[in-house]
């Protein structure tokens, strides 16, 4: 499909290729650079996803070019049944394990989103339309819900998760005295009591043994959970493997930073983040239970934003979920949304009610695994 704008042409062409997929690497890098993408908008993460998550859905994705340039990618794939049913259902690459989902061009720019909506809602091969963790503010989201009025289709934006990010500042000092001072206090207290009885280390994973330290974060990450009888992100097999791949995957092109806090030559506590562009994103962290009474996960995470500060980046991301210990932080609350469309016909209507009534049901199973697994005092 084609667009006049202005001088030139958007031509909107589907890859369903995995080769071709394959063969974008370079030019979708670059363009999620340009346009101030995160790092769960890159190749890395949505190649990574499908090689374990693609069986059984049909790659879509929508790319943009003007003048043989790439200029927009909507990173999608079209499920041929939903719990069952022969249902087809349109979502993102990454959902599910992923915070933030978007379409990718530069600026967010208006011409190009609305080229790839329309090209998404004029095909007639789906039955629904199911997009996760949208970002609040997204022109995604108002140009979709403007081009489905003109074609009659249903629209729902529902909100679905909170994100906290906290902006930083130029100098760790300058950030320390925007902290309460109780909290200020505390992560200042516990590192002197950690140097003064033990010998610590702060330790960046590298390349060489990315594999073996992914295992150990997840042992680290399921022990706090697992001492208490509370299930921890990692337990399902596909999931360790998404992310052991995706780890080494990052780590080619220095954007993991998986730390460890080392006492007395062992490791006691771990933060599984990545770093892009100009922002960290905590993705999970552990430690083991017997030393959280000395706060090592607040030492570990007041590190990682030190060095986040040092380096220049413009902000921290602790990504989704509305644990308490994050607003210490001074972090920020941003919301994420599911947006989903559907035709007049029956089984986009069926497609429709259930996906409504999947979206109810998981903020409330979400809710109670929150009451269940909010960490306590001394995580913060």
């Amino acid at each position: 499909m084609k667009y006049n704008v202005g001088a030139g042409f958007l031509e909107v062409d589907v890859v369903t290729d995995l080769e071709e997929f394959k063969s974008l690497r370079r030019r979708w890098n670059l363009l999620a650079a340009e346009s101030g993408a995160s790092i769960f908008q890159t190749w890395e993460w949505a190649w990574c996803w499908w090689q374990r998550y693609g069986k059984g859905k049909r790659l879509w994705l929508h790319i943009v070019q003007n003048n043989n340039q790439l200029v927009g990618i909507a990173p999608l794939y079209i499920s041929n049944s939903y719990y069952g049913l022969p249902l087809k259902v349109v979502a993102f690459i990454g959902t599910n394990a992923t915070d933030y989902l978007n379409f990718i061009c530069k600026q967010d720019d208006p011409e190009v989103v609305a080229a790839l909506a329309d090209g998404l809602l004029s095909a007639t091969n789906w039955d629904a339309i199911d997009l996760h963790q949208v970002p609040d503010g997204s022109l995604v989201a108002s140009i979709l819900k403007n081009v489905a009025a003109y074609k009659g289709f249903f629209f729902k934006q529902i909100d679905q998760d909170i994100c906290y990010k906290l902006s930083l500042p130029d100098s760790w000092e300058e950030y320390l005295a925007c902290l309460s001072k109780k909290f200020r206090w505390n992560i200042q207290y516990y590192l002197r009591r950690l140097n003064r009885d033990h010998a610590i280390s702060f330790r960046l994973s590298e390349k060489s043994i990315v594999n073996r330290d992914i295992e150990l974060f997840f042992k680290l990450h399921q022990k706090r959970f697992l001492s208490k009888k509370k299930p921890g992100a990692y337990l399902t097999p596909s999931f360790r493997r998404f992310h052991l791949e995706l780890a080494m995957t990052l780590s080619e092109n220095d954007w993991l930073r998986l730390y460890f806090l080392e006492i007395d030559g062992k490791p006691v506590a771990t933060l599984y983040g990545f770093q892009f562009a100009d922002s960290f994103y905590y993705y999970l962290g552990g430690f083991e239970p017997d030393w959280g009474s000395l706060s090592v996960s607040t030492v570990l995470i007041a590190k990682a934003i030190e060095d986040s500060i040092a380096s220049g980046l413009n902000s921290f991301d602790f990504l989704r979920g509305e644990e308490p210990y994050k607003q210490k932080w001074l972090a920020q609350p941003f919301v994420n949304h599911r947006l989903i469309i559907s035709g007049s016909g029956k089984k986009s209507e069926l497609a429709r009610k259930l996906l409504v009534l999947e979206n109810d049901l998981t903020k409330r199973a979400k809710g109670k695994v929150s009451q269940l697994s909010a960490p306590g005092p001394i995580c913060v």
